[in-house]
């Protein structure tokens, strides 16, 4: 719990970095865009996993109390199947029609943020399995770490891109896309490192007798 709250402080101190110089970038109309990518983003979010991290840590918990941990495995791997087909789905609806999406919400330049923000539900489905797995055993340095991580990456990928395009481009849609970009850099970079600790963690938890 320590752990989790004080990556919590030290992401909203990173979040509010970020925003101050994002608004001077993209300005009110960029942050309309921004938004509007979220607002998409955040719908099909909670479509894909509602519930099902809760549920996966707690049944996680539950077999790592009773040290089965071969039921840990056959969890680890239902539950990815299903989040992984849950967030191609919504990564390819947001990617392939980000167009689309952003007439619908009365924002047609906002296509660029929706498309660049279309991978993170895919990513974020692939994290939660990966988080799911370490908070059912109580282990949440994982967790943390990765959290603290994304935040950090967002901050600096997503305002230099967001100025590179700006100066370079003079483009407020492209420039919004930009600063969403650094949002899915930070989910990748995020997933890298939690694979790299599930990867270890994984190999080193010994085989159960339990059917």
């Amino acid at each position: 719990t320590a752990l989790l709250a004080m990556a919590t402080a030290i992401v909203k101190v990173i979040g509010a970095l970020y925003k101050i110089p994002l608004n001077a970038i993209i300005g009110e109309q960029g942050f309309g865009y921004f938004n509007t990518a979220y607002e998409i983003y955040n719908v099909l979010l909670m479509i894909s996993t509602a519930g099902l991290p809760v549920a996966m840590s707690r049944m996680i918990s539950q077999a790592s109390s009773l040290g089965h941990n071969n039921r840990i495995r056959r969890i680890y791997k239902t539950s990815r199947a299903i989040f992984l087909t849950l967030g191609i789905t919504g990564s390819l609806l947001m990617t392939l029609f980000c167009r689309q999406l952003a007439a619908f919400q009365n924002q047609p330049d906002a296509w660029a943020a929706i498309g660049f923000l279309g991978p993170c539900v895919l990513l974020i489905c692939i994290m939660s399995t990966y988080r799911g797995f370490f908070q059912g055993q109580s282990n949440m340095a994982p967790t943390s770490v990765s959290q603290v991580l994304e935040a950090a990456c967002k901050l600096i990928v997503g305002i230099s891109a967001a100025l590179l395009i700006k100066t370079y481009f003079h483009s407020i849609p492209l420039a919004a896309g930009g600063a969403i970009f650094g949002v899915t850099m930070s989910c990748l970079i995020s997933s890298f490192y939690l694979n790299h600790c599930f990867r270890k963690a994984y190999k080193d938890m010994p085989v159960s007798n339990e059917k």
